[in-house]
């Protein structure tokens, strides 16, 4: 096996061990890609299967290197993958709304699923934050569909090659953390021994700070995947805003040039000892293809020459020692292959076009055949059509008839009816003219009966006074800190249902929602005793327990001046 790591100056080959790798350094004065593809087919004459993830927005960096293998993609309805995905946007944590997400994508069966709920959820809630990250979520989904139709995608991840690239700078950074997630997932399921995946431009992928969704998956390769030979490489160019603690398991670790004072700092810190072995000059002043090479056991650090793959060993010594430059070495070898290498992309790309032609032009001939097939079915049914557009003619003509004709007999009903109705109200009036004639006419009559010693009944009227009761109200100020001010809030805001009775437990979930905690202080049912007596609250037997229902709502209650909203400062 040919020898490509020497020691600067002496010249002497460096022996390595497949493990955990952590590659740095400042992008394209450091060789970082360079090495990456070194390291591969090291790693892939040893036996191991290489899955390098091409993640540059501007360009494919490993392009014509290995076999480029289909994306690996499926849809997620899992709550921590979406508020992952979320925070990745924010770039802080979004945990105090963790809830809302959990509750739009539980039971949920894909992204349209998911993203109806979160439609209908924005519609319904009255927080502007939660509206927002509604919007957020569903938009986000939205964007990962229209970009998985453009590019073939898997639902499992194919490693055929001993080195295969996956292509995902096309993607959203969103999306490709989960595609990063997947490909994680099923290394650690699938192709556990002898793998290694290896992480370019890592912090936008374990960034410091706050979550992505690949990050639990890529923590779990390093922490399980050692045991079985699966290890993972991360590459970066900023050390500053990439999570140090998967650094912590790269028992190897190739550090290359900075030129800011802050990636230098954090460069230092990954050397034991460093700051007094090193400095941030020695860092800055790395030549293109130097690392200071870190290695655990045993413990040593010292600058190496990274020879790129397929340049002859004793060039590596020569530019270890100090007798040719790493620019000489790139001119001649890297410039002339990295044309051959495009000129095999070009012939690749084209390839697939021709194939995406040769498919299109079948899909026309099988096309045209079908556009023959249907001309003849529509001649066929020309043909069929005017006998049974007669027959539907005559029959609806006889329909229509027999409506109309029953309209008539309707009308003519009505219209004795009206009449009779008509005389029936002349006839009442009538009656009353003649009855209030008779009341002018006819005094009430009075008895000249002599009376006996006692009457046999006696009348007594009496008149009952109405009573007005004056129902006075005391002002009540309630606060958000105890549970009487909460509830009011969540009445006020009409979070409550208006159209149906809710539980106590429903409350809870309400509550919840809208303050992001599940402890409150109290005990519901004596506080909504209290706006049962107040009126704003009924209480409704459901069986063998008590719901509730709003007697008055907010509305009516701000229109009566029962309710008003103060903000405190």
């Amino acid at each position: 096996m040919t020898d490509f790591l020497f020691t600067v100056p002496s010249g002497e080959p460096v022996t390595l061990e497949p493990f955990h790798f952590a590659i740095t350094g400042q992008t394209q004065f450091s060789g970082k890609t360079t090495l990456v593809k070194s390291l591969a087919e090291w790693a892939a004459e040893l036996g191991y299967k290489v899955l390098i993830f091409d993640t540059k927005e501007t360009a494919e960096d490993y392009a014509g290197f290995g076999h480029e293998v289909p994306v690996c993609l499926r849809e997620t309805t899992d709550s921590f993958v979406l508020i992952g995905l979320l925070e990745s946007m924010f770039r802080r944590r979004l945990t105090p709304y963790y809830a809302t997400l959990s509750r739009i994508s539980e039971g949920a069966e894909g992204f349209d699923d998911i993203i109806s709920r979160a439609k209908q959820y924005e519609q319904k809630t009255r927080s502007g934050w939660l509206k927002d990250a509604c919007r957020i979520l569903y938009d986000l989904l939205e964007r990962l569909k229209a970009q998985t139709v453009r590019v073939e995608t898997v639902p499992q991840l194919q490693l055929d090659h001993d080195i295969n690239r996956m292509v995902i700078n096309e993607f959203s950074l969103e999306a490709q953390q989960l595609i990063v997630k997947n490909a994680y997932e099923d290394l650690l399921r699938i192709y556990k021994r002898k793998t290694i995946p290896v992480i370019d431009e890592a912090f936008k992928f374990i960034p410091q700070g706050y979550s992505s969704a690949a990050t639990r998956a890529i923590m779990n390769v390093i922490t399980q995947g050692a045991k079985t030979g699966l290890y993972c490489w991360i590459s970066t160019q900023f050390l500053a805003i990439t999570d140090k603690d998967p650094l912590k398991a790269c028992a190897f670790k190739f550090l290359g040039t900075q030129d800011h004072p802050t990636e230098q700092k954090h460069t230092l810190e990954l050397i034991p000892g460093g700051r007094g072995k090193y400095t941030a000059d020695d860092v800055a002043n790395l030549k293109l293809g130097h690392f200071i090479l870190v290695r655990k056991r045993p413990r040593d650090v010292r600058v190496v020459y990274a020879l790129p793959y397929g340049v002859p060993e004793h060039m590596g010594r020569k530019v270890a020692t100090g007798t040719l430059t790493p620019e000489h070495v790139r001119d001649q070898y890297l410039i002339s292959r990295l044309k051959e290498e495009d000129e095999m992309v070009w012939k690749e790309k084209y390839e697939e076009l021709k194939r995406e032609f040769d498919t299109l032009a079948k899909d026309h001939e099988l096309s045209e055949k079908r556009l023959v097939e249907l001309e003849a079915e529509k001649t066929a049914l020309e043909k069929k059509i005017p006998k049974d557009i007669d027959d539907l003619k005559e029959s609806y003509e006889k329909e229509i008839q027999r409506l109309k004709d029953e309209l008539k007999t309707a009308d003519a009903l009505k219209f004795q009816k009206d009449e009779e109705i008509a005389e029936l109200r002349k006839e009442l009036e009538d009656f009353r003219e003649l009855k209030a004639a008779f009341t002018k006419l006819l005094p009430t009559p009075i008895s000249t009966a002599i009376p006996t010693k006692s009457p046999s009944e006696v009348t007594v009227h009496m008149e009952q006074p109405a009573i007005t009761i004056v129902k006075e109200r005391q002002p009540l100020t309630l606060k958000q800190a105890d549970l009487e001010g909460r509830i009011a809030i969540v009445y006020a805001e009409n979070l409550l249902p208006s159209d149906k009775t809710f539980s106590t437990k429903q409350l809870n979930t309400i509550m919840e929602s809208r303050f992001g905690t599940k402890e409150f202080p109290g005990h519901f049912a004596k506080v909504l005793a209290k706006f049962v007596a107040w009126g704003y609250l009924e209480k409704v037997r459901a069986g063998t327990r008590w719901d509730y229902r709003v007697k008055t709502s907010p509305k009516e209650a701000k229109e009566k001046g029962l309710l008003k909203e103060a903000e405190t400062t």
